[in-house]
């Protein structure tokens, strides 16, 4: 392989950057979990988590015979060709590209607690937001890694403290919580396809693992420590504010957790919840663009975009990738319309599923092809883990789809037209420039790696 990233990250900073993926805007989110289920979001994360366990145990496996930045479209062009990998690619980019706004604006909705902001103030903010990124995402990473690391934890220990004090307050009551499904199947149906979106975040492993310093058969802590968190979090809210608090009341409020807070007569527990919510979603900010980069660089590799994307600046960050991703966060921020959840929300998981069904399909191919591949860790039970997770991520693609709005496949099909055009360029410079556009495909007989 040409350029080489730097071995930086701990397996601590690698579960804070998948985690913090993950958690990230929580307060702001969660009035739209109460809308589709509510109380029994507790349940669809809980079943979500279970479902998901399988894919988790596959990514690990594959994360750690594959360990390059690209990931999951690596994997692809290793288990079927350089074209489908090229697709999975795509969707993985809008992946990570669709979930920063959802970070950028969850922050301004945050700071419009304390300065209240129209809609186009927020997205203006958000993209001052991307735009400071920019600058930082082009640094070394371990400095980021550090402030992530240090920031997750510290709002984990407070978010999971003001669920607590919230819990023991005399306002919280158990029968408050009922009912638990207000709108039934139907809302439970939903609430497990869409509320897969929470625990998109231990994705990001596999495109940071070139940079991790630590053996690769830990790896698996990565993935289980991330989604442990994100329900430790994510249950404990939506059990303390929806014991304080009804349905409507949340329907109707902005910011969840910090007015819960003001109920109860708690500023002070309100701006600590404010401040280190939103500098954990600008810190949060790192992973999910760190991955948007290393997608693009990964593709670089293989011949399936320029091989500039490639270049390293003296930081060892690809500095034009990192621009890419620039240009294409403030679009997805611009275009967000009101209902910017739901069109988040869509997008990102429709995105996951079609790259979490390649995943699956991949991982069962080179079982099949690859046995002789060294796999630091190996997913027991196969065929029932690669088949449970199609079949599931079959059914979040549908609840997606009948979810979407005009806007949201208005954005989508800029975006696979823009994926179009550069698809059909990689394929007439593979044959007018065959030198620049060789096909690469990184892989156990293809890299060698250092002895770990």
């Amino acid at each position: 392989m040409g350029n080489k990233l730097k071995k930086e990250l701990s397996l601590s900073q690698i579960i804070a950057m998948a985690a913090g993926g993950m958690i990230a805007a929580w307060m702001v989110e969660i009035k739209y979990w109460f809308e589709m289920t509510g109380p029994g979001s507790l349940v669809c994360l809980f079943a979500c988590g279970v479902i998901l366990l399988p894919l988790c145990l596959i990514y690990t496996e594959m994360t750690g015979m594959l360990p390059y930045a690209g990931g999951e479209n690596i994997w692809t062009t290793n288990a079927f060709n350089w074209d489908l990998g090229w697709v999975v690619g795509w969707f993985l980019f809008l992946l990570y590209l669709s979930a920063m706004p959802n970070v950028t604006i969850g922050i301004s909705t945050m700071v419009g607690y304390l300065v209240p902001l129209d809609f186009t103030q927020l997205k203006i903010l958000a993209c001052v937001i991307i735009t400071v990124w920019f600058v930082m995402v082009n640094l070394e990473i371990k400095h980021l890694a550090k402030v992530q690391n240090f920031m997750f934890w510290s709002t984990l220990v407070i978010s999971v403290g003001a669920s607590l004090i919230f819990i023991f307050s005399d306002q919280w009551k158990f029968s408050n919580l009922s009912p638990w499904f207000p709108k039934g199947a139907a809302g439970f149906s939903a609430g497990l396809g869409l509320l897969m979106f929470k625990f998109i975040g231990f994705d990001l492993i596999p495109q940071l693992v070139e940079e991790s310093k630590f053996p690769r058969k830990k790896i698996i802590w990565g993935f289980i420590g991330s989604m442990l968190c994100t329900f430790l979090v994510y249950g404990l809210a939506v059990v303390a504010v929806g014991g304080i608090v009804s349905n409507e009341w949340i329907a109707q409020t902005d910011i969840v957790d910090p007015r819960v807070a003001d109920i109860l007569g708690m500023h002070w527990l309100a701006l600590v919840i404010i401040i280190m919510g939103a500098v954990t979603c600008i810190t949060t900010l790192s992973g999910f663009w760190l991955a948007a980069s290393r997608t693009i660089f990964g593709a670089a590799q293989q011949g399936q975009v320029t091989r500039r994307l490639a270049a390293l600046n003296k930081h060892g960050q690809p500095w034009l990738a990192n621009t890419v991703v620039y240009i294409c966060s403030l679009y997805f921020c611009l275009m967000a319309p009101d209902a910017w959840i739901n069109y988040i929300f869509t997008i990102t998981v429709g995105a996951a599923g079609v790259v979490y069904l390649c995943v699956s399909l991949s991982f069962l191919k080179l079982r099949k092809t690859h046995p002789e591949w060294p796999r630091p860790y190996k997913c027991k039970a196969a065929w029932f883990m690669g088949v449970e997770s199609i079949l599931f991520c079959i059914y979040c693609l549908y609840q997606c789809v009948i979810a979407m709005d005009a806007a949201t496949w208005v954005a989508l099909g800029v975006y696979f037209a823009v994926g179009a055009v550069l698809y059909i360029y990689a394929k007439v410079r593979q044959k007018r420039d065959p030198a620049n556009w060789t096909t690469f495909i990184p892989s156990p007989d293809t890299v060698k790696e250092e002895a770990e």
